[in-house]
């Protein structure tokens, strides 16, 4: 509900403004004075929203009021009513910040427009105050003393009393929905054990509640864990399942150890990376993290790789075995630490295969690798990764000691899978590979079953037959596409192989593009 003040010595035409604006919109309330001084007495004592002012008025007018408020009541909007449209006075308005200048008679659009202007400007505040409200309690978390001084704890209502920090960390990618739920859910919630503030960080897929509790339920630490149970258990029936939850232990003066709590709850979460089965960690009960992780990568990665390479997978499984189970009991190194070391064993791993793993391959990449492993924050997830990646290390090893000019075709293939929309040539893609044409003619169709020809030929129809059935591209830019020379060999090709035209395949999967 809005407060709007109309001034004006007219008594006739302040009743006949609020009856107007009631008129238009009920749920607002109006409040009535005759003059400035009156005005200023209801704006020390009434919680104002707009004033709609008269400029003529006995003793004080109406300038002198709305600049009375611009100075010491900024964030209450101003219209000035008068029976002139003197430019003096509408750039004296300007200057006190008045949001709008009506000449009088005043009629029913006019009060209309000045409403909805009223209430655009009402909801940008809103937002604004919203903004500057989740700034200062982002801050306030991290300890930011210039925040905390020119922003109080008590502007949002925080008493200083005893309360705690509940850390809310979902696992979806996409958390959007889940935290508006995740928000209103737990604000509901939340009124039965205290007062809560709530941060939202969608990009951190987090949510953080401070919680001022109740004192009777503060005197009561048993009870007070119980209670929270039981709400976080509510929360997750309603559709939390991807949701993780660090809780501190409670401050006696939850304003000044703000930071503190906060960051026993985010240190209580982050133990989840060897728990994952658990939903609900307290700050109370968990043991601090080590500062280094042992082994380390550069004790484990050369017998890991020997083993590799000479094709021991026993010998190899088991390195990796040890190198995760001596991190399964506390205490436990720092997750961040495990991510660290696993990213650089994999390095030197990858560095020492680098000879016998696919050309240009994504898939191997440094990069990619890296990020697969770092996107798990379970330790479990990353173990069993890691003994795959490993695996495959060793399929590779064995098919290069079985034969080397075996991988250089398996190089070759992923070359072709890769190119294969560009003009390609046997003698030119045999000297990439470093052999002569007709050795490597030979050799390729030894090890593919096809001679060279055919498998670019193969490769090409199927990228083709998938563009034919999935876009609604023409026959000719799809020949094109994938490396035909000319539009009628594609279609000979295509009928030769496939047993029917272009077209024909494309409508027989339902796709009637115009050709």
């Amino acid at each position: 509900m809005k407060t709007v003040l109309i001034v004006d010595d007219e008594s006739r035409q302040v009743k006949a403004l609020a009856s107007i604006i009631r008129r238009l919109r009920p749920d607002y309330r109006t409040l009535e004075a005759g003059d400035a001084d009156t005005a200023w007495d209801i704006l020390e004592n009434e919680a104002v929203d707009a004033v709609l002012t008269d400029i003529r008025m006995p003793d004080e007018d109406g300038l002198t009021l709305v600049e009375r408020i611009a100075g010491s009541k900024p964030h209450i909007k101003t219209v000035l009513i008068s029976g002139y449209g003197q430019f003096d006075y509408a750039k004296k308005a300007i200057a006190h910040r008045v949001i709008e200048y009506i000449v009088k008679p005043i009629g029913l659009a006019d009060i209309e427009q000045v409403i909805t202007k009223l209430e655009n400007l009402f909801v940008e505040d809103n937002k604004h105050k919203q903004l500057t409200r989740e700034r200062f309690w982002q801050e306030a978390l991290l300890g930011n003393e210039y925040n905390r001084q020119h922003l109080k704890f008590e502007e949002y209502g925080a008493y200083d009393g005893p309360g705690l920090v509940i850390v809310f960390q979902l696992s979806s990618t996409d958390p959007g929905s889940l935290l508006t739920l995740l928000n209103n859910r737990w604000t509901t919630e939340a009124v039965s054990i205290g007062q809560s503030e709530i941060v939202a960080d969608s990009a951190g897929r987090r949510l953080t509640s401070i919680v001022w509790l109740n004192q009777a339920l503060a005197a009561k630490p048993s009870d007070l864990v119980m209670k929270i149970c039981r709400l976080l258990e509510k929360v997750k029936s309603d559709g939390g399942e991807q949701i993780t939850t660090g809780v501190s232990g409670m401050r006696a003066s939850l304003n000044t150890a703000l930071t503190e709590a906060y960051a026993e709850a985010l240190f209580a979460l982050k133990h989840r990376f060897y728990a994952p089965d658990e939903t609900v960690f307290w700050g109370s009960d968990n043991h601090p993290f080590t500062d280094r992780v042992s082994p380390s990568a550069k004790e484990v990665a050369a017998p890991i790789l020997s083993a590799i390479k000479a094709g021991d997978s026993s010998k190899a499984l088991e390195l990796a075995n040890s190198f995760f189970k001596r991190r399964e009991a506390p205490p436990y190194p720092d997750p961040v630490l495990v991510k660290d070391e696993i990213g650089m064993l994999l390095w030197m791993v990858l560095n020492g295969m680098q000879s016998m793993l696919p050309a240009d391959s994504l898939e191997w990449s440094q990069a990619h690798l890296r990020r697969k492993f770092q996107d798990l924050d379970d330790y479990q997830a990353l173990r069993i990764r890691f003994k795959k990646f490993v695996q495959q290390l060793l399929e590779f090893s064995e098919k290069t000691q079985m034969d080397k000019n075996g991988l250089i075709i398996m190089r070759c293939q992923n070359y072709l899978q890769q190119h294969y929309m560009n003009e390609l040539s046997l003698e030119a893609v045999a000297e990439m590979f470093h052999f002569n044409a007709s050795y490597f003619s030979n050799l390729f169709k030894q090890r593919t079953g096809v001679n060279f020809s055919e498998y670019v030929l193969d490769l090409r129809l199927k990228h083709a037959r998938q563009l034919l059935a999935d876009s609604d591209e023409k026959v000719a830019i799809i020949s094109e596409r994938c490396g035909f020379s000319s539009p009628a060999y594609f279609n000979k090709m295509f009928k030769r192989e496939i047993g029917v035209s272009p077209k024909a395949f494309r409508q027989m999967h339902g796709n009637g593009a115009a050709e």
